[in-house]
Protein backbone atom coordinates (compact mmCIF):
# COMPACT_ATOMS: atom_id res chain seq x y z
CA UNK A 1 0.00 0.00 0.00
CA UNK A 2 1.33 3.45 -0.93
CA UNK A 3 -0.06 6.58 0.81
CA UNK A 4 0.91 10.19 0.10
CA UNK A 5 -0.29 13.55 1.39
CA UNK A 6 1.22 16.85 0.22
CA UNK A 7 1.17 20.22 1.99
CA UNK A 8 -1.31 21.50 -0.60
CA UNK A 9 -3.69 18.65 0.27
CA UNK A 10 -3.31 19.22 4.02
CA UNK A 11 -6.06 21.82 4.24
CA UNK A 12 -8.56 19.67 2.32
CA UNK A 13 -11.34 17.59 3.68
CA UNK A 14 -10.88 14.26 5.50
CA UNK A 15 -11.06 12.23 2.23
CA UNK A 16 -7.43 13.12 1.48
CA UNK A 17 -6.03 12.44 4.97
CA UNK A 18 -3.50 9.75 5.72
CA UNK A 19 -5.95 7.92 8.00
CA UNK A 20 -8.73 7.90 5.43
CA UNK A 21 -6.43 6.65 2.66
CA UNK A 22 -5.23 3.85 4.94
CA UNK A 23 -8.84 2.72 5.66
CA UNK A 24 -9.74 2.59 1.94
CA UNK A 25 -6.60 0.62 1.09
CA UNK A 26 -7.01 -1.83 3.98
CA UNK A 27 -10.64 -2.45 3.02
CA UNK A 28 -9.59 -3.19 -0.58
CA UNK A 29 -6.87 -5.61 0.57
CA UNK A 30 -9.32 -7.45 2.83
CA UNK A 31 -12.14 -7.65 0.25
CA UNK A 32 -9.81 -8.98 -2.45
CA UNK A 33 -7.98 -11.48 -0.15
CA UNK A 34 -4.60 -9.86 -0.82
CA UNK A 35 -1.48 -10.27 1.31
CA UNK A 36 -0.27 -6.96 2.73
CA UNK A 37 3.52 -6.98 2.72
CA UNK A 38 4.29 -3.37 3.64
CA UNK A 39 2.82 0.12 3.98
CA UNK A 40 4.69 3.12 2.51
CA UNK A 41 3.76 6.65 3.67
CA UNK A 42 5.07 10.01 2.35
CA UNK A 43 3.50 12.74 4.47
CA UNK A 44 3.78 16.41 3.42
CA UNK A 45 5.57 15.76 0.09
CA UNK A 46 4.35 17.19 -3.23
CA UNK A 47 3.20 14.85 -6.00
CA UNK A 48 5.19 16.84 -8.59
CA UNK A 49 8.38 15.19 -7.38
CA UNK A 50 9.10 11.44 -7.30
CA UNK A 51 12.13 11.85 -5.06
CA UNK A 52 10.28 10.79 -1.89
CA UNK A 53 11.78 8.65 0.92
CA UNK A 54 9.02 6.03 1.12
CA UNK A 55 8.50 5.92 -2.65
CA UNK A 56 12.23 5.29 -3.11
CA UNK A 57 11.95 2.52 -0.51
CA UNK A 58 9.03 1.04 -2.49
CA UNK A 59 11.14 1.05 -5.69
CA UNK A 60 13.98 -0.67 -3.84
CA UNK A 61 11.60 -3.42 -2.66
CA UNK A 62 10.39 -3.85 -6.26
CA UNK A 63 14.00 -4.29 -7.37
CA UNK A 64 14.49 -6.83 -4.57
CA UNK A 65 11.28 -8.62 -5.69
CA UNK A 66 9.77 -8.22 -2.21
CA UNK A 67 6.45 -6.99 -3.62
CA UNK A 68 4.53 -7.60 -6.87
CA UNK A 69 1.62 -5.16 -6.46
CA UNK A 70 1.20 -1.44 -5.66
CA UNK A 71 -2.13 0.02 -4.45
CA UNK A 72 -3.02 3.72 -4.04
CA UNK A 73 -6.30 5.45 -3.25
CA UNK A 74 -6.22 7.25 -6.63
CA UNK A 75 -3.75 8.05 -9.41
CA UNK A 76 -2.84 11.49 -7.96
CA UNK A 77 -1.45 9.74 -4.82
CA UNK A 78 1.13 8.04 -7.05
CA UNK A 79 2.12 11.40 -8.53
CA UNK A 80 1.02 14.59 -10.31
CA UNK A 81 3.77 14.74 -12.95
CA UNK A 82 2.06 13.10 -15.94
CA UNK A 83 5.36 12.32 -17.73
CA UNK A 84 6.87 10.41 -14.80
CA UNK A 85 3.51 8.91 -13.81
CA UNK A 86 3.19 7.62 -17.37
CA UNK A 87 6.73 6.22 -17.19
CA UNK A 88 5.89 4.09 -14.11
CA UNK A 89 2.48 2.94 -15.43
CA UNK A 90 3.47 2.26 -19.04
CA UNK A 91 7.10 1.22 -18.71
CA UNK A 92 8.53 0.51 -15.25
CA UNK A 93 5.69 -1.45 -13.60
CA UNK A 94 5.01 -3.70 -16.65
CA UNK A 95 8.74 -4.48 -17.04
CA UNK A 96 8.97 -5.47 -13.37
CA UNK A 97 5.68 -7.45 -13.50
CA UNK A 98 4.07 -5.13 -10.97
CA UNK A 99 0.30 -4.89 -10.83
CA UNK A 100 -0.87 -1.31 -10.10
CA UNK A 101 -4.30 -0.41 -8.70
CA UNK A 102 -5.79 3.10 -8.17
CA UNK A 103 -9.01 2.25 -6.29
CA UNK A 104 -11.28 5.29 -6.71
CA UNK A 105 -10.16 5.84 -10.34
CA UNK A 106 -10.97 2.21 -11.24
CA UNK A 107 -7.48 1.61 -12.64
CA UNK A 108 -6.11 -1.95 -12.49
CA UNK A 109 -3.28 -2.89 -14.84
CA UNK A 110 -4.01 -6.61 -14.19
CA UNK A 111 -7.31 -6.50 -16.09
CA UNK A 112 -8.32 -5.05 -19.46
CA UNK A 113 -10.55 -2.05 -18.73
CA UNK A 114 -11.63 1.21 -20.39
CA UNK A 115 -10.54 2.96 -17.18
CA UNK A 116 -6.99 1.90 -17.97
CA UNK A 117 -7.30 3.47 -21.43
CA UNK A 118 -8.10 6.92 -20.02
CA UNK A 119 -5.31 6.73 -17.42
CA UNK A 120 -2.99 9.08 -19.44
CA UNK A 121 -5.74 11.73 -19.50
CA UNK A 122 -6.23 11.44 -15.75
CA UNK A 123 -2.48 11.80 -15.27
CA UNK A 124 -2.55 15.00 -17.36
CA UNK A 125 -5.47 16.36 -15.32
CA UNK A 126 -3.60 15.62 -12.08
CA UNK A 127 -0.55 17.41 -13.49
CA UNK A 128 -2.67 20.42 -14.48
CA UNK A 129 -4.15 20.51 -10.99
CA UNK A 130 -0.63 20.65 -9.48
CA UNK A 131 0.31 23.42 -11.94
CA UNK A 132 -2.82 25.40 -11.06
CA UNK A 133 -2.20 25.06 -7.31
CA UNK A 134 1.42 26.15 -7.78
CA UNK A 135 0.33 29.19 -9.83
CA UNK A 136 -2.22 30.23 -7.19
CA UNK A 137 0.29 29.90 -4.35
CA UNK A 138 2.89 31.97 -6.26
CA UNK A 139 0.25 34.58 -7.11
CA UNK A 140 -0.75 34.99 -3.45
CA UNK A 141 2.92 35.09 -2.40
CA UNK A 142 3.73 37.78 -4.99
CA UNK A 143 0.74 39.88 -3.94
CA UNK A 144 1.87 39.79 -0.30
CA UNK A 145 5.44 40.67 -1.31
CA UNK A 146 4.18 43.66 -3.33
CA UNK A 147 2.29 44.83 -0.25
CA UNK A 148 5.60 44.88 1.62
CA UNK A 149 4.90 41.84 3.79
CA UNK A 150 8.06 40.00 4.85
CA UNK A 151 7.59 36.49 3.40
CA UNK A 152 11.09 35.08 4.04
CA UNK A 153 11.21 32.12 6.41
CA UNK A 154 13.97 33.62 8.61
CA UNK A 155 14.22 37.31 9.62
CA UNK A 156 17.50 39.06 8.83
CA UNK A 157 20.03 39.34 11.67
CA UNK A 158 19.06 42.39 13.71
CA UNK A 159 15.34 41.87 13.26
CA UNK A 160 12.61 39.59 14.60
CA UNK A 161 8.97 38.97 13.73
CA UNK A 162 6.35 41.34 15.07
CA UNK A 163 4.50 39.65 17.97
CA UNK A 164 1.02 40.62 16.72
CA UNK A 165 1.26 41.82 13.09
CA UNK A 166 1.85 38.94 10.69
CA UNK A 167 4.73 39.18 8.17
CA UNK A 168 6.17 42.36 9.70
CA UNK A 169 9.65 42.96 11.12
CA UNK A 170 10.69 44.83 14.24
CA UNK A 171 14.21 45.65 15.43
CA UNK A 172 15.85 43.04 17.67
CA UNK A 173 17.37 45.27 20.35
CA UNK A 174 19.66 42.45 21.55
CA UNK A 175 21.79 42.53 18.38
CA UNK A 176 21.00 45.98 16.93
CA UNK A 177 24.31 47.40 18.24
CA UNK A 178 26.30 44.63 16.50
CA UNK A 179 24.73 45.46 13.11
CA UNK A 180 25.53 49.16 13.63
CA UNK A 181 29.11 48.25 14.63
CA UNK A 182 29.62 46.16 11.47
CA UNK A 183 28.51 48.97 9.15
CA UNK A 184 30.48 51.58 11.11
CA UNK A 185 33.69 49.54 10.93
CA UNK A 186 33.31 48.94 7.18
CA UNK A 187 32.67 52.63 6.44
CA UNK A 188 35.78 53.55 8.43
CA UNK A 189 38.05 51.41 6.28
CA UNK A 190 38.03 48.06 8.09
CA UNK A 191 37.80 45.15 5.66
CA UNK A 192 35.52 42.12 5.96
CA UNK A 193 38.38 39.89 7.19
CA UNK A 194 39.19 42.35 9.98
CA UNK A 195 35.52 42.69 11.01
CA UNK A 196 35.05 38.89 11.08
CA UNK A 197 38.15 38.58 13.29
CA UNK A 198 36.76 41.25 15.62
CA UNK A 199 33.39 39.47 15.94
CA UNK A 200 34.92 36.03 16.50
CA UNK A 201 37.60 37.24 18.93
CA UNK A 202 34.90 38.94 20.99
CA UNK A 203 32.94 35.66 21.04
CA UNK A 204 29.86 36.93 19.19
CA UNK A 205 27.75 34.09 17.81
CA UNK A 206 26.98 34.10 14.08
CA UNK A 207 23.41 34.82 12.91
CA UNK A 208 22.75 31.07 12.71
CA UNK A 209 24.10 30.52 16.22
CA UNK A 210 22.05 33.39 17.64
CA UNK A 211 18.90 32.12 15.94
CA UNK A 212 19.35 28.59 17.31
CA UNK A 213 20.51 29.44 20.83
CA UNK A 214 19.23 32.97 21.48
CA UNK A 215 22.71 33.80 22.86
CA UNK A 216 24.44 36.96 21.53
CA UNK A 217 27.90 36.49 23.08
CA UNK A 218 29.41 33.38 24.65
CA UNK A 219 32.91 33.28 26.16
CA UNK A 220 32.92 29.47 25.86
CA UNK A 221 31.67 29.21 22.29
CA UNK A 222 33.24 26.47 20.15
CA UNK A 223 31.08 26.82 17.03
CA UNK A 224 28.90 29.29 15.14
CA UNK A 225 31.76 31.49 13.92
CA UNK A 226 31.18 34.46 11.64
CA UNK A 227 32.47 34.26 8.05
CA UNK A 228 33.03 36.74 5.21
CA UNK A 229 30.14 35.49 3.06
CA UNK A 230 27.60 36.13 5.83
CA UNK A 231 29.11 39.53 6.56
CA UNK A 232 29.18 40.68 2.92
CA UNK A 233 25.57 39.58 2.39
CA UNK A 234 24.61 41.70 5.40
CA UNK A 235 26.44 44.74 4.06
CA UNK A 236 24.49 44.54 0.78
CA UNK A 237 21.07 43.87 2.35
CA UNK A 238 18.59 46.77 2.02
CA UNK A 239 16.56 45.40 4.93
CA UNK A 240 18.82 47.45 7.23
CA UNK A 241 17.59 50.76 5.73
CA UNK A 242 13.94 49.75 6.18
CA UNK A 243 13.34 48.31 2.69
CA UNK A 244 12.01 44.84 1.88
CA UNK A 245 13.54 43.26 -1.23
CA UNK A 246 12.08 39.85 -2.14
CA UNK A 247 11.77 37.48 -5.10
CA UNK A 248 15.58 37.46 -5.37
CA UNK A 249 15.52 33.76 -6.28
CA UNK A 250 12.91 31.54 -7.87
CA UNK A 251 12.45 27.92 -8.95
CA UNK A 252 12.41 27.18 -12.69
CA UNK A 253 8.92 25.61 -12.59
CA UNK A 254 6.55 23.69 -10.33
CA UNK A 255 8.26 20.49 -11.52
CA UNK A 256 11.90 21.60 -11.72
CA UNK A 257 12.95 22.75 -8.26
CA UNK A 258 16.31 24.13 -9.39
CA UNK A 259 16.81 27.66 -8.01
CA UNK A 260 17.88 30.55 -10.24
CA UNK A 261 18.73 34.18 -9.44
CA UNK A 262 16.14 36.76 -10.50
CA UNK A 263 17.37 39.86 -12.37
CA UNK A 264 17.44 42.98 -10.18
CA UNK A 265 14.73 44.76 -12.20
CA UNK A 266 12.35 41.82 -11.64
CA UNK A 267 12.87 41.65 -7.89
CA UNK A 268 10.11 43.06 -5.66
CA UNK A 269 11.29 46.11 -3.71
CA UNK A 270 9.08 48.00 -1.24
CA UNK A 271 10.58 50.95 0.64
CA UNK A 272 10.04 51.90 4.28
CA UNK A 273 8.27 48.71 5.39
CA UNK A 274 9.88 48.62 8.83
CA UNK A 275 12.21 50.54 11.14
CA UNK A 276 15.73 51.05 9.77
CA UNK A 277 18.86 50.18 11.77
CA UNK A 278 21.30 51.90 9.39
CA UNK A 279 20.79 55.38 7.90
CA UNK A 280 20.69 55.63 4.11
CA UNK A 281 23.82 57.79 3.86
CA UNK A 282 25.94 55.16 5.66
CA UNK A 283 24.42 52.35 3.57
CA UNK A 284 25.16 54.28 0.36
CA UNK A 285 28.78 54.78 1.43
CA UNK A 286 29.12 51.03 2.10
CA UNK A 287 27.72 50.15 -1.35
CA UNK A 288 30.10 52.62 -2.94
CA UNK A 289 33.10 50.99 -1.24
CA UNK A 290 31.93 47.48 -2.19
CA UNK A 291 31.41 48.51 -5.83
CA UNK A 292 34.83 50.15 -6.15
CA UNK A 293 37.05 47.71 -4.34
CA UNK A 294 34.95 44.55 -4.09
CA UNK A 295 34.62 42.48 -0.94
CA UNK A 296 38.14 40.98 -1.02
CA UNK A 297 40.09 42.83 1.65
CA UNK A 298 42.91 40.35 2.25
CA UNK A 299 45.55 42.74 0.89
CA UNK A 300 48.36 43.73 3.25
CA UNK A 301 48.26 47.29 1.93
CA UNK A 302 45.29 49.42 0.96
CA UNK A 303 45.46 52.56 -1.18
CA UNK A 304 43.27 55.62 -1.65
CA UNK A 305 42.78 55.00 -5.37
CA UNK A 306 42.39 51.24 -5.21
CA UNK A 307 39.34 50.15 -7.24
CA UNK A 308 39.28 53.37 -9.31
CA UNK A 309 42.15 52.64 -11.70
CA UNK A 310 41.46 51.15 -15.15
CA UNK A 311 43.47 50.44 -18.28
CA UNK A 312 42.50 52.84 -21.09
CA UNK A 313 42.97 50.12 -23.72
CA UNK A 314 41.55 46.85 -22.31
CA UNK A 315 39.20 48.57 -19.77
CA UNK A 316 40.19 46.13 -17.02
CA UNK A 317 41.10 47.16 -13.48
CA UNK A 318 44.74 48.03 -12.90
CA UNK A 319 46.66 46.44 -10.04
CA UNK A 320 48.88 48.11 -7.42
CA UNK A 321 51.87 45.90 -6.61
CA UNK A 322 54.95 46.34 -4.42
CA UNK A 323 58.30 46.35 -6.24
CA UNK A 324 61.92 46.79 -5.20
CA UNK A 325 64.67 48.43 -7.23
CA UNK A 326 67.97 46.69 -7.95
CA UNK A 327 69.74 48.02 -4.83
CA UNK A 328 70.25 45.58 -1.96
CA UNK A 329 67.95 46.04 1.03
CA UNK A 330 66.00 48.62 -0.93
CA UNK A 331 62.53 49.58 0.29
CA UNK A 332 59.55 48.32 -1.70
CA UNK A 333 57.37 50.89 -3.47
CA UNK A 334 53.90 50.47 -4.98
CA UNK A 335 53.56 50.52 -8.77
CA UNK A 336 50.53 50.54 -11.03
CA UNK A 337 50.49 47.68 -13.57
CA UNK A 338 48.15 46.08 -16.07
CA UNK A 339 48.35 42.39 -15.14
CA UNK A 340 48.64 39.79 -17.89
CA UNK A 341 48.92 42.60 -20.44
CA UNK A 342 50.88 40.52 -22.94
CA UNK A 343 48.44 37.60 -22.80
CA UNK A 344 45.55 39.95 -23.58
CA UNK A 345 47.45 41.85 -26.27
CA UNK A 346 47.47 45.00 -24.12
CA UNK A 347 50.36 47.44 -23.67
CA UNK A 348 52.44 47.01 -20.49
CA UNK A 349 52.27 49.71 -17.81
CA UNK A 350 54.59 50.49 -14.92
CA UNK A 351 53.89 53.72 -12.99
CA UNK A 352 54.97 54.83 -9.52
CA UNK A 353 51.78 54.85 -7.45
CA UNK A 354 52.88 57.31 -4.74
CA UNK A 355 53.70 60.08 -7.25
CA UNK A 356 50.54 59.28 -9.21
CA UNK A 357 48.35 59.52 -6.09
CA UNK A 358 49.75 62.95 -5.16
CA UNK A 359 49.11 64.17 -8.71
CA UNK A 360 45.50 62.90 -8.75
CA UNK A 361 44.69 64.30 -5.29
CA UNK A 362 46.05 67.69 -6.38
CA UNK A 363 43.88 67.70 -9.54
CA UNK A 364 40.73 66.53 -7.70
CA UNK A 365 41.22 69.18 -5.00
CA UNK A 366 41.81 71.87 -7.62
CA UNK A 367 38.64 70.89 -9.52
CA UNK A 368 36.60 70.85 -6.28
CA UNK A 369 37.99 74.27 -5.28
CA UNK A 370 37.04 75.70 -8.67
CA UNK A 371 33.53 74.29 -8.34
CA UNK A 372 33.20 75.66 -4.79
CA UNK A 373 34.13 79.16 -6.03
CA UNK A 374 30.93 79.93 -7.97
CA UNK A 375 32.36 83.14 -9.52
CA UNK A 376 35.10 81.19 -11.27
CA UNK A 377 32.88 78.22 -12.06
CA UNK A 378 29.98 80.04 -13.71
CA UNK A 379 32.28 82.38 -15.64
CA UNK A 380 33.34 79.40 -17.76
CA UNK A 381 30.39 77.01 -17.29
CA UNK A 382 27.97 79.19 -19.28
CA UNK A 383 30.47 79.34 -22.12
CA UNK A 384 30.93 75.58 -21.83
CA UNK A 385 27.15 75.06 -22.02
CA UNK A 386 26.92 77.27 -25.14
CA UNK A 387 29.82 75.39 -26.68
CA UNK A 388 28.01 72.11 -25.92
CA UNK A 389 24.84 73.45 -27.60
CA UNK A 390 26.86 74.25 -30.74
CA UNK A 391 28.38 70.75 -30.69
CA UNK A 392 24.89 69.24 -30.35
CA UNK A 393 23.60 71.17 -33.36
CA UNK A 394 26.68 70.06 -35.32
CA UNK A 395 25.95 66.40 -34.54
CA UNK A 396 22.29 66.83 -35.57
CA UNK A 397 23.25 68.37 -38.93
CA UNK A 398 25.75 65.58 -39.64
CA UNK A 399 23.10 62.92 -38.82
CA UNK A 400 20.64 64.66 -41.20
CA UNK A 401 23.29 64.67 -43.96
CA UNK A 402 23.94 60.95 -43.43
CA UNK A 403 20.18 60.20 -43.53
CA UNK A 404 19.93 62.01 -46.89
CA UNK A 405 22.95 60.13 -48.24
CA UNK A 406 21.44 56.77 -47.16
CA UNK A 407 18.13 57.72 -48.80
CA UNK A 408 19.94 58.54 -52.07
CA UNK A 409 21.72 55.17 -51.99
CA UNK A 410 18.41 53.34 -51.40
CA UNK A 411 16.76 55.21 -54.31
CA UNK A 412 19.69 54.39 -56.61
CA UNK A 413 19.54 50.72 -55.63
CA UNK A 414 15.79 50.65 -56.36
CA UNK A 415 16.33 52.32 -59.76
CA UNK A 416 19.17 49.92 -60.65
CA UNK A 417 17.01 46.93 -59.72
CA UNK A 418 14.20 48.12 -62.02
CA UNK A 419 16.76 48.71 -64.81
CA UNK A 420 18.01 45.15 -64.35
CA UNK A 421 14.47 43.77 -64.61
CA UNK A 422 13.88 45.76 -67.83
CA UNK A 423 17.16 44.48 -69.29
CA UNK A 424 18.73 47.95 -69.37
CA UNK A 425 21.41 46.92 -66.85
CA UNK A 426 23.39 43.70 -67.07
CA UNK A 427 23.48 41.32 -64.08
CA UNK A 428 27.25 41.67 -63.64
CA UNK A 429 27.09 45.47 -63.60
CA UNK A 430 24.18 45.41 -61.15
CA UNK A 431 26.08 43.15 -58.70
CA UNK A 432 29.28 45.23 -58.98
CA UNK A 433 27.60 48.62 -58.41
CA UNK A 434 25.15 47.37 -55.74
CA UNK A 435 28.05 45.93 -53.71
CA UNK A 436 29.73 49.33 -53.84
CA UNK A 437 26.52 51.08 -52.70
CA UNK A 438 25.95 48.56 -49.91
CA UNK A 439 29.48 49.08 -48.62
CA UNK A 440 28.96 52.88 -48.57
CA UNK A 441 25.60 52.50 -46.83
CA UNK A 442 27.07 50.24 -44.10
CA UNK A 443 29.85 52.77 -43.50
CA UNK A 444 27.32 55.61 -43.24
CA UNK A 445 25.17 53.63 -40.79
CA UNK A 446 28.19 53.07 -38.55
CA UNK A 447 29.02 56.78 -38.64
CA UNK A 448 25.41 57.63 -37.78
CA UNK A 449 25.41 55.25 -34.80
CA UNK A 450 28.63 56.81 -33.48
CA UNK A 451 27.21 60.34 -33.87
CA UNK A 452 23.97 59.35 -32.11
CA UNK A 453 25.98 58.11 -29.11
CA UNK A 454 27.88 61.41 -29.00
CA UNK A 455 24.59 63.28 -29.28
CA UNK A 456 23.20 61.42 -26.25
CA UNK A 457 26.32 62.45 -24.30
CA UNK A 458 25.89 66.14 -25.18
CA UNK A 459 22.17 66.02 -24.29
CA UNK A 460 23.09 64.68 -20.84
CA UNK A 461 25.60 67.51 -20.34
CA UNK A 462 23.02 70.13 -21.34
CA UNK A 463 20.27 68.65 -19.15
CA UNK A 464 22.67 68.46 -16.20
CA UNK A 465 22.25 72.23 -15.76
CA UNK A 466 18.73 71.70 -14.42
CA UNK A 467 19.59 68.93 -11.95
CA UNK A 468 19.16 70.99 -8.77
CA UNK A 469 18.98 67.85 -6.59
CA UNK A 470 22.32 66.65 -7.97
CA UNK A 471 23.80 70.12 -7.46
CA UNK A 472 22.77 70.26 -3.80
CA UNK A 473 24.22 66.82 -3.22
CA UNK A 474 27.46 67.83 -4.95
CA UNK A 475 27.71 71.12 -3.02
CA UNK A 476 27.46 69.28 0.29
CA UNK A 477 29.89 66.55 -0.79
CA UNK A 478 32.57 69.02 -1.97
CA UNK A 479 32.16 71.23 1.09
CA UNK A 480 32.84 68.24 3.36
CA UNK A 481 35.66 66.97 1.14
CA UNK A 482 37.55 70.28 1.20
CA UNK A 483 37.28 70.41 5.01
CA UNK A 484 39.14 67.09 5.40
CA UNK A 485 42.60 67.29 6.94
CA UNK A 486 43.32 63.76 5.73
CA UNK A 487 41.83 62.44 2.48
CA UNK A 488 39.09 59.84 3.03
CA UNK A 489 38.76 57.23 0.27
CA UNK A 490 34.96 57.20 0.67
CA UNK A 491 34.80 60.76 -0.62
CA UNK A 492 37.01 59.83 -3.56
CA UNK A 493 34.71 56.88 -4.37
CA UNK A 494 31.68 59.19 -4.29
CA UNK A 495 33.34 61.88 -6.43
CA UNK A 496 35.19 59.74 -8.99
CA UNK A 497 33.69 57.07 -11.24
CA UNK A 498 37.00 55.82 -12.65
CA UNK A 499 40.52 56.87 -13.70
CA UNK A 500 41.96 55.46 -16.93
CA UNK A 501 45.67 55.36 -17.82
CA UNK A 502 46.94 54.73 -21.36
CA UNK A 503 50.25 53.26 -22.57
CA UNK A 504 51.83 56.76 -22.74
CA UNK A 505 50.79 57.40 -19.11
CA UNK A 506 48.13 59.93 -20.07
CA UNK A 507 45.46 60.15 -17.37
CA UNK A 508 41.67 60.41 -17.92
CA UNK A 509 39.55 61.19 -14.84
CA UNK A 510 35.79 60.49 -15.05
CA UNK A 511 33.71 62.02 -12.24
CA UNK A 512 30.28 60.92 -11.04
CA UNK A 513 29.01 64.49 -11.56
CA UNK A 514 28.69 66.15 -14.98
CA UNK A 515 29.72 69.61 -13.70
CA UNK A 516 33.01 68.26 -12.37
CA UNK A 517 33.59 66.61 -15.74
CA UNK A 518 32.98 69.97 -17.44
CA UNK A 519 35.67 71.57 -15.24
CA UNK A 520 38.04 68.69 -15.90
CA UNK A 521 37.59 68.99 -19.69
CA UNK A 522 38.28 72.75 -19.57
CA UNK A 523 40.69 72.83 -16.62
CA UNK A 524 43.31 75.08 -18.27
CA UNK A 525 40.67 77.69 -19.06
CA UNK A 526 39.29 77.60 -15.51
CA UNK A 527 42.79 78.03 -14.04
CA UNK A 528 43.38 81.09 -16.28
CA UNK A 529 40.15 82.70 -15.02
CA UNK A 530 41.14 81.89 -11.44
CA UNK A 531 44.50 83.62 -11.96
CA UNK A 532 42.78 86.72 -13.42
CA UNK A 533 40.36 86.93 -10.47
CA UNK A 534 43.21 86.53 -7.99
CA UNK A 535 45.18 89.27 -9.75
CA UNK A 536 42.12 91.54 -9.58
CA UNK A 537 41.76 90.90 -5.83
CA UNK A 538 45.46 91.73 -5.24
CA UNK A 539 45.06 95.05 -7.13
CA UNK A 540 42.00 95.98 -5.08
CA UNK A 541 43.88 95.30 -1.84
CA UNK A 542 46.81 97.52 -2.91
CA UNK A 543 44.46 100.41 -3.72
Amino acid sequence: MYIRLSREDGDKQESESIGNQRKILQRYVKENNLCLVKEYVDDGISGTTFDRPSFNELLQDIENKTIDMVITKDLSRLGRDYIKTGFYLEDYFPKKNIRYVAITDGIDTYIDSTNNDITPFKAIMNDMYAKDISKKIRSVLKEKQQQGEYMCSIPAYGYKRHPTTKNKLIVDEQVKDIVEKIFDMYVNGHGSVEIVKFLNSNKYLSPTGYRKTGIVQDENKTEYDWNEVTLCNMLKNEVYIGNTVQNKKSIISYKVKKIRTVEKENQIRVDNTHEAIIDKDTFEKVQCIIEKRGTNTKLKYDYLLRGLLYCYHCKRKLQIVLKKNSKRNAKSHPYITCSDAKERGCDPLNMNYEKFEKHIIYIVKKICQIYADKEIFYSIYEKYQNKTLDIREGYKKKIEQIDRAILDINNNLDKMYMDKLRGVLQEEDYVRVSQKFNFERTKLCEQKKELEQKLIGTEEKINAKNHTKEEKKLDELIENFLKLEQIDKIYLYRLINKIEIDKDKNIYIYFNFSKLNSINENLDEFIKIEELINEKEKTLKVV
